[in-house]
């Protein structure tokens, strides 16, 4: 494991002083699976003030919970050897004790591919077995599982986000423990829950289906549609194994759609209908589109995302024609500018590339509306495209405040189908003889 200088020289003073130092964590992880790693932290035997006194420049960012940032020149974490106990919260522990071994400290972390240590002179410390697990592809916790979840809950997320990331396998002891503490996320805040469902999103948005039962407190409709077949010749596998299916098409990651994507067909169980062996899901968007509102709220989202979401998942079954009136009904009436549009196009993109073969026939469709719309670029499609803005409706007509952005609107509508009218001279002329107040 390559160090730089400067963590040599970290470890050098502690060791000259007379105490233990190592590298720990996800770094010596990273190493041995041979990905770069440039987030080092130092676990060592002297205590937080020992740690200040060896350092000229210290920040004491959680000495209560033993922890030293010595910036040289990079800021590096040295966090005195502990263990934890009383997780009131199944979060953060409310008594810290200081001990004395590096193994003591590592019997306190989550997955045995975490709980390693390293120094150049004494090689790896790896008393748990986290080697062999990288070497097997598997996730496992350190010790008894069930004590490492109730512990911390958030681990249940974590394990889930390890399988994604490193494309392993949760251990069955593991496994049966998650599941059997599953109810702990509760105690978990949102916040921290999206950070670790979005980077699975990103990694390995499958492990979604192995997830239902730990995200049904605020997505209860997973389950709902991983049972939910789809017989008919548009798909060849269940609403929730689409969807993300659908997510794994978006190459490169955007959160917002990724979000998108997921509830796109959140709705889809509750409007199922059978005709004839075919299963029929009419009406599903705008109910989609509903639930994913409830949802986004629930998971405390950005207000952006908690708006916009909603409106590509209610539109995204629509059949684009390639006709004026498709571009203006989603340009000017609903207001959606150009970044909109391209977002509209790449969700519907990658839900058709996640139907059947044969329901993939619709993506020329598609293609034939984006090729139309790049075609129709030139046309004002946005207020700021106008050849007058508000003070020259203010000049020329007797309309304030809400009536001249109203005016600015008809005008838009009506350059929009007439662009060679969008010229100062015309616009006023229309304005003086009345056309647009």
């Amino acid at each position: 494991m390559l160090l730089s200088q400067s963590i040599q020289s970290i470890l050098q003073t502690l060791n000259q002083n007379g105490y233990q130092a190592y590298v720990v964590g996800g770094c010596v992880r990273d190493a041995l699976l041979g990905k770069e790693y440039t987030d080092i932290d130092i676990c060592t035997n002297a205590l937080p003030e020992v740690v200040q006194s060896l350092f000229e420049h210290t920040v004491p960012t959680g000495i209560r919970h033993g922890t030293i940032t010595v910036l040289m020149p990079e800021p590096v974490e040295i966090t005195t050897f502990r263990k934890e106990s009383d997780y009131r919260d199944h979060r953060h522990p409310s008594t810290i004790t200081f001990v004395s071994t590096i193994q003591e400290d590592l019997s306190r972390r989550d997955f045995t591919i975490n709980a390693m240590a390293y120094h150049p002179d004494t090689g790896l410390i790896d008393p748990f077995g986290g080697r062999q697990d990288l070497k097997d592809h598997r996730i496992r916790c350190v010790g008894d599982p069930d004590t490492r979840f109730q512990e911390d809950a958030l681990r249940l997320m974590r394990a889930h986000r390890f399988c994604a990331k490193l494309q392993f396998t949760m251990e069955e002891n593991t496994k049966a423990a998650l599941i059997r503490n599953a109810s702990l996320i509760r105690y978990i805040a949102v916040e921290r829950i999206c950070k670790e469902l979005i980077q699975i999103l990103e990694w390995d948005p499958y492990q979604i289906e192995q997830m239902t039962e730990l995200l049904s407190p605020w997505i209860p409709e997973l389950e709902a549609c991983l049972q939910c077949d789809q017989n008919s010749l548009w798909h060849d596998t269940n609403v929730l194994h689409h969807s993300l299916r659908a997510v794994s098409y978006l190459k490169p990651f955007d959160k917002e759609l990724a979000y998108a994507l997921l509830l796109h067909d959140i709705g889809k169980p509750s409007v199922k209908t059978t005709k004839e062996g075919i299963d029929h899901f009419y009406g599903h968007p705008p109910v989609s589109a509903a639930i994913a509102r409830r949802i986004l709220h629930d998971l405390k989202l950005p207000s952006s995302f908690q708006k916009e979401i909603p409106a590509l998942i209610e539109f995204h079954d629509d059949r684009l024609a390639c006709k004026l009136k498709t571009i203006y009904r989603y340009r000017i009436e609903k207001g959606w500018s150009d970044q909109r549009m391209r977002q509209f196009f790449r969700l519907r993109q990658c839900d058709i590339l996640a139907h059947s073969s044969y329901g993939q026939k619709s993506l020329e469709d598609l293609n034939a509306f984006i090729e139309y719309y790049n075609s129709q670029s030139k046309r004002p499609m946005e207020f700021k495209d106008l050849a007058i803005g508000g003070k020259e409706v203010l000049e020329h007509t007797s309309q304030k405040g809400r009536a001249i952005h109203d005016t600015l609107k008809q005008l838009l509508q009506y350059v929009f189908y007439y662009p060679q009218k969008n010229q100062k001279e015309i616009l006023i002329s229309l304005l003086e003889e009345g056309r647009f107040v």
